[in-house]
């Protein structure tokens, strides 16, 4: 075969694959799927809040706490403080901000949820305060945990516990007032490194696990994993992936909570983000099904990105997905969060300066 003949096959070979991989990546980023917008029921604008990027749910006390941060003032001046938000679903009324005794900078993210039989209920709060040769963004800043004790309208710092492996950190969920799971978004360290690991979607992220001292990687293999969340009898821990598009399962040893059997997963075909348990045990997650319009809209509000919330059900075998709720972009553009609270679902949004309380009609 002639040397030219050969270069044209090998250039053909190259130009296919960069095709194929071009095509299935427009394909998983939701690039070709139509958007058909639904939800049984009616939602409200709650304002007075910016950045809602997670939400968890105290059924006993009757309030949603959430995580808000202004990432675009962030990105911007390097300087917006987050807080932690408490609202009645259904109220309608301002969130209330709850004050603090954390010293350092407030860059809210994942939040979990401990309810204490012996005390004080606790939050866990994934923060990332700045790096001092670092930029003002997520991809730049230090990930730790911070642990709270819920006071009546105020949060009291009880630790500030961080990974001395420099773990990049997105969500958090405690099995104990004192350890818990988070999920590890990214395993690059460079930012070109972190961006090529998204887009490529290289599987290089993981799930952590914490305690007093210090936060370590119990898991990895997993791409973009976010959200994280327990069964009510703590026997699985579930793990979202955002790029990955897959939703697992992962059996706990009884005895020994960092160790972890994956027991099923899923395909969930949208950029699942993070999760949030019902009472009846299924899995609502806010989710992307147009990822490739997000990275759009985290640099200009004007492109809005899709929104979603799917419920799975899982029966210790596997799981079954449905959608719930799907707009195009308005009113909540880039869905992070969905959590439900009887008939209704509160639903947060990354960037948005509000939230969605929507009510469910069946």
């Amino acid at each position: 075969m002639r040397r030219r003949s050969k270069i044209l096959i090998g250039a053909g070979v190259v130009v296919a694959g960069v095709s194929i991989f071009v095509l299935d990546l427009l394909r998983d980023g939701g690039m070709f799927r139509e958007i058909e917008p639904h939800f049984a029921g009616s939602c409200e604008k709650i304002g007075g809040v910016v950045g809602v990027e997670d939400i968890t749910y105290d059924a006993e006390g009757g309030f949603a706490y959430l995580s808000s941060h202004d990432r675009r003032a962030w990105r911007q001046t390097g300087s917006a403080e987050g807080g932690i938000y408490r609202y009645r679903a259904g109220s309608h009324a301002s969130p209330l901000v709850l004050s603090h005794d954390y010293e350092g900078e407030l860059h809210p993210h994942g939040i979990g949820l401990w309810k204490n039989p012996e005390g004080a209920d606790r939050l866990f709060v994934v923060n990332h305060p700045n790096r001092a040769d670092g930029g003002a963004n997520m991809d730049d800043s230090a990930s730790e945990v911070l642990v709270f004790e819920i006071g009546e309208a105020s949060l009291h710092l009880v630790r500030t516990v961080r990974s001395e492996a420099d773990l990049s950190l997105n969500d958090v969920i405690p099995d104990s007032a004192d350890t818990f799971y988070a999920s590890i978004d990214k395993g690059a360290k460079s930012r070109f490194g972190r961006m090529a690991e998204t887009f490529v979607r290289l599987p290089l992220g993981g799930i952590a696990r914490g305690n007093e001292f210090n936060i370590w990687k119990i898991e990895g293999g997993l791409t973009y994993p976010n959200g994280v969340a327990l069964s009510a009898d703590g026997d699985y821990l579930f793990v979202a992936e955002t790029t990955g598009q897959h939703l697992f399962a992962y059996k706990r040893d009884a005895s020994d909570g960092s160790k972890l059997t994956r027991a099923a997963e899923t395909d969930t075909r949208t950029g699942a983000d993070n999760i949030e348990i019902a009472p009846d045990g299924s899995l609502w997650i806010g989710a992307h099904p147009v990822a490739l319009a997000f990275p759009g809209h985290a640099k200009d509000s004007a492109k809005r990105s899709p929104s979603q919330v799917i419920r799975a059900t899982f029966d210790g075998k596997g799981f079954d997905v449905e959608e719930i709720y799907l707009n195009d972009g308005d009113p909540l553009s880039g869905s992070s969060v969905a959590a439900p609270v009887g008939d209704h679902i509160l639903i947060g949004a990354v960037f948005d300066p509000f939230f969605l309380d929507c009510k469910r009609t069946e």
